[in-house]
């Protein structure tokens, strides 16, 4: 678990998570966090490594409730605890599988930034497969994940990574 300090403005924030920028989002994965391009208030950044493991969606909410707690943010917490968890168990069910048949041992990484008044919770895999939108049937017992992180957010979106797998992330306001 790490936390960096890096600076970026509300309109940053706002701006980064949009789509057609996406290009530059593996950016956002490593420190300085668009630091060289902008000046601006000092920005909070917290990463945590997860196992593949189911454990690991406790781990994330509670490493979620944590940071934000120590940031002054704790407003969002229920929230956030709620898309981090939805995000990471999706990234364990849907990013991890190709990678384990691969024989590889990659992990799930969680990042958390604020601004606030927002906070952006990312989530990478190793898995180039994209999140997919979808209308649950109703009797399924899975597959609203992507609804109730769509419903409590500002904006979410994904994006590919250069060096392989993919970010899923979410604003929350």
């Amino acid at each position: 678990m790490t936390t960096e300090v890096n600076e970026v403005s509300e309109d940053d924030l706002l701006t980064a998570s949009r789509p057609e920028i996406m290009p530059s989002a593996d950016g956002l994965l490593s420190a300085p966090l668009l630091a060289d391009a902008i000046s601006a208030p000092v920005q909070p950044a917290a990463t945590c490594m997860l196992s593949p493991s189911p454990e690991s969606v406790k781990l994330g909410r509670d490493f979620t409730r944590s940071t934000l707690r120590d940031w002054g943010m704790s407003a969002l917490t229920d929230l956030a605890e709620l898309v981090v968890s939805e995000l990471v168990t999706n990234a364990l069910r849907h990013g991890l599988p190709a990678a384990r048949k691969l024989g590889d041992k990659q992990c799930v990484r969680l990042r958390l930034l604020a601004q606030a008044p927002f906070v952006m919770c990312m989530v990478t895999d190793p898995e180039r497969t994209i999140p997919v939108l979808r209308e649950a049937d109703t009797a399924a017992e899975s597959g609203r994940g992507l609804t109730v992180v769509e419903a409590c957010c500002v904006r979410w979106g994904w994006h590919l990574l250069d060096e392989g797998g993919k970010v899923v992330w979410a604003l929350l306001r």
